[in-house]
């Protein structure tokens, strides 16, 4: 088997089309598309990367000394035009996937929304409209109803929304978890009754704040570790969720700890 063959079929089990790979080692697809074909091979610099996206080493790739007929002009130009057809199709299913993604997440504050309705509306009867649209402060929870007056569910909404569109799933994932998070956690943790004469009694917004802010940068630092490889390595990604929790209860402590006094007659 020569070494065109192993990249190819090493880049097919990773499900990677040649323009991710291309992508991942920093060269152009037309170089990728020469090497599976056997009309160039990679430098070793390109070979130990290649390596690594593919999840091998250089020593499986190399391919024992063997001649390898050069392709004619027609048969090259034949497989270059499969190739793009074939990098097309990838494409069109990469857009749906992130289509899937972005809707998806809309659909996870879509439940957030509703369940907040649920729980966090309070007073009288009103008509379904009333219930679905309802923002007046007094009749919804304090952290519920200040995130949708002030308009900051919407734009936490669009933080995570659009990325998906561009492909960054993790991203958009762990916003919504850091948002979902910081709402419960804000509503049951922010509150400061010896406060409220004097116009502080809930807390709610720092914690939720604070959660959806480190999610934001958490989220960036998944796609990263996610960058070489469609699933993090299970050891980073403990390491990143420990870090994600830490950085979870480092707020909490600290807008607990940070609520000033109270001081009156």
């Amino acid at each position: 088997m020569s070494l065109g063959t192993r990249i190819r079929d090493a880049r097919q089990r990773r499900g990677l089309s040649q323009e991710k790979v291309a992508e991942l080692v920093g060269v152009s697809r037309q170089a990728v598309a020469k090497w599976e074909s056997g009309q160039s091979a990679p430098s070793t610099e390109n070979l130990l990367r290649l390596a690594e996206v593919l999840g091998t080493t250089a020593d499986l790739l190399m391919a024992p000394a063997e001649p390898k007929p050069a392709l004619t002009e027609a048969q090259l130009s034949d497989f270059l035009r499969k190739e793009q057809l074939r990098t097309a199709a990838e494409r069109r299913a990469q857009r749906r996937k992130n289509l899937f993604f972005a809707l998806g997440t809309a659909g996870g504050y879509l439940v957030v929304y509703l369940l907040g309705r649920i729980f966090c509306q309070s007073g009288g009867p009103v008509s379904v409209t009333g219930w679905l649209f309802e923002v007046d402060p007094r009749r919804l929870s304090y952290l519920y109803g200040w995130l949708l007056t002030q308009k900051l569910f919407w734009i936490a909404m669009a933080v995570s929304v659009l990325p998906a569109l561009w492909g960054k799933h993790r991203f958009s994932l762990t916003t919504l978890a850091g948002f979902s998070l910081g709402l419960v956690l804000g509503e049951a943790l922010g509150q400061n009754p010896a406060g409220a004469p004097y116009g502080h009694g809930h807390y709610g917004w720092a914690v939720w704040g604070g959660i959806f802010l480190w999610s934001v940068a958490m989220g960036v630092v998944l796609e990263r570790l996610s960058h070489r490889r469609p699933v993090p390595e299970p050891k980073k990604f403990r390491v990143w969720l420990g870090c994600f929790a830490a950085g979870v209860l480092a707020v909490i402590l600290l807008v607990r700890f940070g609520i000033p006094p109270v001081t009156g007659n």
